[in-house]
């Protein structure tokens, strides 16, 4: 019985034991489920860390919303990009008659007014073709067939007027370049002299395929000047020749059919000759890209109210409030605004002095709503008093530069008030996050401790087990 710790429950004659009975240590071994008590500890350990893990997701929603307030207001910011200046206001649209021989596009520098148009004719390129040849690729141009490294063509251009500015460019080919139609319209293009080359198919029953030849500027004409040892003879087809045109009586030249400035602000798009009588053209204000503009404007001020209060509202069904509730940010975004938006502006003497003056007016959920026609209406009877509303005047902002300035501020990626939200959410999430890796860290060290105990427990248990089965053989056979 050496070796054998502990009482051994009861033994001959009755004597009870103070400890427990040897015959429970079995049960106690075989019942004990280690895994379960483990993770028993490491749950209940881990409360703090899931109160953590959710504070992080609820700090990394709020960071979401904060960005998509942002966005809103960035979208609101772009859309008083287009009204804030006088300029933006400078939208015109041509009016002529449909099939007029030319189109007109205006920019934002053109100005008010009517203009008589004659298009009397096209610029136009000067154009040669040569003599044709059998095959583009397979024909040779030299008028003697190539023999070798000896072999080679020149073509000697004149490019322009002969008496104003003229100048010979000369184009070779060889036996690097090839002695084909398309080798040599490569080697003319690739020499970049003012003459744009192309084999054309002509149709010729023997030799359907030509060089053709055109300046690569209206007005400018050229001539071949002279060949050497080419097989090809060019004649011209077609003289350059400049646009002529006039606006308002006084001619007008153009080495390109968009003739630009003639009618200031304006490109003239020439489309063919109008014959002698004028055609009319008037610049007026594009009123409707202007009321567009608007239309934007209140349509994205209305999605940022509208985010606002969806996140920072409060909902009697559900008792409950949105996650930027009472937040002091979204209070300043919502008041600082609304006040630019209801001031009065535009100046003492003016027709138009606040938004609801052009077809602006505020709802009672705090939206804008937008009467296009008044609007229209205001623009066709006083457009520089909308432009001085809304744009403002030298000495004075209008409505929607002061909103400009604000949202440029309140977006501002490295001082405005959401970047400081951000900025706080950030620096709380970062602090969770070292929390969480501690605790993460802890219970696994618990449960590392924990399952060695267990180990160490289920040993011993083991060994009691074994001695246990041992006493009950020797009671068995009477030894004991």
């Amino acid at each position: 019985m050496s070796g054998i710790p502990g009482n051994l429950g009861p033994m001959p004659g009755g004597h009870a034991s103070g400890r427990m009975k040897i015959s429970n240590m079995a049960a106690l071994s075989q019942n004990l489920d280690t895994d379960a008590l483990v993770e028993a500890s490491v749950k209940a350990a881990s409360v703090p860390l899931v109160e953590l893990e959710e504070s992080q997701a609820r700090l990394e929603s709020k960071k979401a919303i904060w960005a998509g307030l942002e966005k809103h207001l960035e979208a609101f910011r772009d859309a008083s990009s287009s009204l804030h200046l006088e300029g933006n206001f400078n939208a015109f649209k041509p009016v002529l008659p449909a099939h007029s021989g030319f189109t007109v596009s205006a920019g934002n520098n053109s100005a008010i007014g009517h203009h008589d148009i004659v298009v009397e004719s096209l610029a136009r390129p000067g154009v040669a073709v040569s003599s044709g040849l059998r095959d583009a690729n397979k024909s040779s141009v030299l008028n003697i067939p190539p023999d070798g490294a000896f072999s080679h063509g020149v073509i000697t251009f004149l490019v322009g007027d002969k008496l104003v500015g003229g100048e010979y460019k000369t184009v070779r080919i060889d036996q690097d370049s090839g002695f084909t139609l398309n080798d040599l319209a490569h080697a003319i293009n690739s020499a970049r002299i003012g003459i744009h080359a192309m084999v054309m198919r002509t149709g010729s029953p023997d030799a359907p395929y030509s060089l053709s030849l055109s300046s690569t500027k209206n007005g400018l004409n050229f001539s071949v000047a002279g060949t050497e040892g080419l097989g090809l003879s060019f004649h011209t087809v077609q003289k350059a020749s400049l646009a002529h045109l006039k606006v308002d009586g006084v001619p007008v030249l153009s080495s390109s059919n968009d003739v630009k400035d003639a009618v200031p602000g304006t490109v003239i798009h020439l489309r063919r000759p109008t014959g002698t009588v004028p055609i009319p053209l008037s610049i007026v204000h594009d009123r409707k890209k202007i009321t567009a503009n608007l239309a934007k404007f209140v349509k994205s001020y209305n999605s940022l109210v509208g985010y606002m209060e969806k996140f920072s509202g409060f909902d009697k069904a559900s008792g409950r409030g949105g996650p930027l509730l009472g937040s002091y940010t979204v209070t300043e975004i919502r008041n600082r605004i609304g006040t630019a938006l209801t001031r009065a502006s535009g100046g003492e003497n003016s027709r138009f002095r606040t938004l609801a003056d052009v077809g602006l007016n505020f709802e009672k959920n705090g939206h804008l709503s937008y009467d296009s026609q008044k609007f229209d209406q205001a623009l066709s009877s006083n457009y520089q008093g909308v432009v001085d509303l809304l744009a403002g005047t030298p000495t004075q902002p209008g409505l929607i530069s002061g909103i400009h300035g604000m949202t440029m501020e309140m977006t501002n990626p490295a001082n405005g008030p959401i970047y400081g939200e951000q900025q706080a959410l950030g620096s709380q999430g970062q602090m969770n996050q070292k929390e969480i890796e501690r605790k993460q860290e802890e219970i696994e060290n618990l449960r590392e401790r924990m399952e060695e105990k267990y180990s160490s427990l289920q040993g011993v248990l083991g060994g009691l087990n074994a001695k246990q089965n041992y006493l009950s053989q020797q009671i068995a056979s009477g030894t004991l």
